[in-house]
């Protein structure tokens, strides 16, 4: 089962995946139209402002953005996002 914060996080993972697609010095080997789509892909993909947006209106589907303020998350969030950062411990 996805919890919101794993999809707001699996949302900038895929953005910061796609940011690096574009430069040639993190993916020396990315074929010139991969490259391509990524930008594509990237122009209308959400930035945090959208995502914070869509936590505020559905905290069930997504979680807050990094760096997770403890005041725009809700406490089932938060107690994932603390047990997410002891298990990393």
């Amino acid at each position: 089962m996805t919890v919101p914060f794993e999809r707001t996080r699996a949302l900038n993972s895929a953005k910061e995946f796609l940011e690096a697609m574009l430069d040639p010095k993190q993916t020396p080997r990315t074929p010139r139209w991969m490259r391509g789509k990524a930008k594509a892909i990237l122009r209308h993909y959400p930035g945090l402002c959208e995502i914070e947006m869509a936590h505020k209106a559905l905290p069930e589907v997504f979680g807050p953005v990094p760096p997770f303020p403890r005041l725009s998350a809700s406490e089932q969030t938060q107690g994932v996002i603390d047990a997410s950062k002891a298990a990393d411990l």
